[in-house]
């Protein structure tokens, strides 16, 4: 009994420990794009098809691939701007602002003072999302079904993205 309790926590351990080298090596990736984003190619388009109010790509990409789409669509009481990161082809990290308006902008009442901000993160290593973190910062259960359904549709987001900029 003693034996497969100690197996079990190693196990978990192990896990934990490779979730945290992960979410490091993202960290480090991310940190990299950034530094290097000026190098990069900048690739600019419109993208009518995935936002009533319109939308934009802008991808970056360094001498091998992209590694970079900024997302950014329009709606009538707000928008969003979603940063996609990409390495050899696969997303590891989205960040994602969502931006709520008081009223149309077109409106005379609309007060950009009054709009709030949203924050999401979501963290993918070995092409599987590994956490999410929600604009309050809580970190979603990687076992839930919201966790899981948003891990698939993120990816597969990501590489909708990714197939339009390349």
């Amino acid at each position: 009994m003693k034996y497969i309790f100690l197996t079990f926590f190693v196990i978990l351990s192990l896990a934990g420990f490779g979730q945290d080298e992960g979410i490091a090596e993202i960290r480090r990736l991310y940190k990299e794009t950034q530094d290097n984003k000026s190098t990069y190619q900048k690739l600019t388009q419109d993208d009518f098809e995935n936002s009533s109010e319109g939308g934009e790509l802008t991808a970056y990409k360094n001498s091998k691939e992209v590694r970079l789409i900024v997302a950014k669509y329009y709606g009538h009481m707000g928008k969003s701007e979603s940063e996609f990161y990409y390495l050899n082809g696969r997303i590891y990290f989205i960040f994602r602002k969502d931006f709520r308006y008081n009223m149309p902008p077109t409106e005379s009442g609309y007060d950009q003072d009054k709009t709030t901000v949203e924050e999401s993160r979501y963290y993918f290593w070995n092409n599987k999302m590994i956490r999410w973190i929600t604009p309050a910062g809580k970190y979603v259960d990687a076992e839930s079904t919201e966790f899981l359904k948003e891990s698939e549709e993120s990816s597969e987001w990501a590489a909708e993205l990714l197939g339009m900029v390349k």
